[in-house]
Formats: structure tokens, C-alpha cells, sequence
């Protein structure tokens, strides 16, 4: 099933309806055909939108200002290459009435279309509980009052200078400072199909640089270049550091065991990508990594 049939088999609450937005981010029309053909299997309002400024805080307030002007109460977010279970919708509204909250987030699990090689480091599981407090959240799982993106409200928008990540927690930071409520919602859980695209060492080396750099560029944009560089270069130093010598480790390991040797040199290389991507992102320069499209 795919991302979007998922979403057209979701329960709502009793007293919701539904309308859906796809929003493709291209210079000309690629995915027309496939919203057509499930157009046809459902009565759910369902709108396709092209955006032809490519990067991704185009296409996310593109999806935003589409909801505005179609009167929607909520705006619910997850990512193309997500599956959502029946209830999910209704999960996260449910935790939203039930702690006066405005937005809602859940986790995300993950699935292979290969097993993950050794050295792949398992995104670690939330244990938080429903209910809990959050100052920040990301697009891959969440719900928003509306109010939260109203011209009446607190006008939020994902800042278009973010165009190669950090654009989501950037918005939902901003969101908690201005008093937004924020809760976890350990049920609502999506399904993210990992390709085999995504398990080798440089696209996982690529998405740490990204990670890094676009996590920095926002706090530059928000704290100002002088205190992000006060605040960050002891942290890029010692993870060169730390990176060098797990490198050095890993060297020696790997006659005993190459195994060990690739994991150990792995996590070196990991510092060290993340504290050149901090160090970038600190300079303004941008990552390419949306740029590829996983799976394709």
C-alpha cells in the first residue's frame, strides 16, 4: 500500500472530515497520472498541487496555504515514502482534545527492503509517554491547529532560506516558543519504507553531512553567525577529535575482525561528517542531499 492509498483508508473522528493535498515539488508534472487513478477509488476530496520552486519549504508552505484556503480546522503531515494505519488520525487528534494541545506528534518505524548492513545504527525508540510535553516536532508525523499557520493566529510558515533540511524542526521550535502545546503521542505511529538505496555507507555518511549542516545554517539564521560559532566550534573540535581516534581504532581492528574494523571506523567517520557539515553550515554553504531521490 502506498503512502497516499494509506491515507484515503483513514478513520476519522466522529465529528471530521477529510481532504486531502498532494503537493508535487517539480518543474512539470510527474505523479498527475497516479493522484488520478486513486481520485477514482475514493470519495474524499483530493487535491493535487504542483510547485515548481524546487526545494522542500516551498512545497511544505505550499501544502500549508492549499489547507488555509480550503477552510481545514487541522493539518495533518507525513512524508511520501510513509505508510499511516487507520486509526492514526484519530489518535493524534484524540491526544490534542485530551492535553489541550495544538500540534501532535509520533514516532516512526522503520522497514527494510534489505536487511541493514552491520554497521547500520537503528534509530533509537522514543519512551516517551502520551501526553508528554515537546518543543519541537517534524513533518514526518504530526498534526497542527490551524491557528498555528492563520493570518489570525500565529502566522507560522517554514522558513524558505532552510531549503536542504532542519526547515520542519526550525517551524515547530518556533511554534513552541510562541506558546503553542506540543505532546507526544506514542500510538500514532507511521511505517517508513527504507530502499536499499539509503543502506550504504555514503548515503548514510551524506545524510549526516546534511543532518549537520542544515541543523546549523538554522541556528545561524535564528542565533545570529558570532554566537552559533561560539556556541558550536567546541563541539565541531571535539568531534574531530573523537572521530580521528575512533578512525584509528577502527584501522587497527580491522585485521582481528573486519567487522569491527568497518563499525568502529564507521562511527569515526560519522564525528568527523558531522563536524565538517556543522563547520559548512556555520560558512552558509548548502548540502545536496534532496537532490537524490531515494528509490527512484
Amino acid at each position: 500500500m502506498s503512502s497516499l492509498e494509506s491515507v484515503v483508508a483513514l478513520s476519522l473522528p466522529s465529528d471530521k472530515t477529510l481532504s486531502i493535498i498532494v503537493v508535487e515539488n517539480d518543474l512539470e508534472s510527474r505523479s498527475r497520472d497516479v493522484i488520478e487513478k486513486i481520485r477514482q477509488t475514493t470519495t474524499i476530496p483530493l487535491l493535487y498541487v504542483l510547485e515548481p520552486h524546487v526545494g522542500i519549504p516551498f512545497a511544505r508552505n505550499c501544502a500549508l496555504a492549499a489547507a488555509i484556503a480550503d477552510g481545514a480546522d487541522w493539518i495533518a503531515m507525513l512524508d511520501d515514502d510513509e505508510r499511516a494505519e487507520p486509526n492514526w488520525l484519530v489518535q493524534l487528534h484524540a491526544a490534542c482534545l485530551k492535553f489541550d494541545a495544538e500540534i501532535a506528534t509520533g514516532p516512526v518505524r522503520q522497514i527494510f527492503d534489505v536487511a541493514p548492513p552491520h554497521w547500520w545504527k537503528q534509530p533509537s525508540r522514543s519512551r516517551r509517554s502520551t501526553g508528554s510535553l515537546m518543543n519541537t516536532a517534524y513533518t514526518n508525523n504530526v498534526l497542527i491547529r490551524s491557528r498555528i499557520i492563520a493570518a489570525n493566529g500565529l502566522n507560522l510558515r517554514f522558513d524558505e532560506q532552510l531549503t536542504f533540511g532542519a526547515e520542519d524542526s526550525d517551524f515547530f521550535q518556533k511554534a513552541h516558543e510562541k506558546g503553542a502545546r506540543m505532546v507526544w503521542v506514542a500510538e500514532a505511529c507511521l511505517v517508513e519504507q527504507v530502499p536499499s538505496s539509503r543502506l550504504t555507507m555514503r548515503r548514510s555518511i551524506d545524510r549526516e553531512h546534511m543532518v549537520a549542516v542544515s541543523t546549523t545554517f538554522a541556528k545561524v539564521i535564528r542565533n545570529g553567525r558570532a554566537r552559533t560559532s561560539i556556541r558550536c566550534l567546541p563541539n565541531i573540535v571535539r568531534r574531530l577529535v573523537v572521530g580521528t581516534l575512533y578512525l584509528v581504532a577502527g584501522l587497527i581492528a580491522w585485521p582481528v575482525s573486519r567487522a569491527t574494523g568497518e563499525k568502529v571506523m564507521f562511527k569515526g567517520a560519522v564525528r568527523i561528517t558531522k563536524a565538517w557539515g556543522s563547520f559548512c553550515g556555520l560558512l552558509g554553504r548548502t548540502s545536496n542531499y534532496y537532490q537524490v531521490i531515494d528509490g527512484a
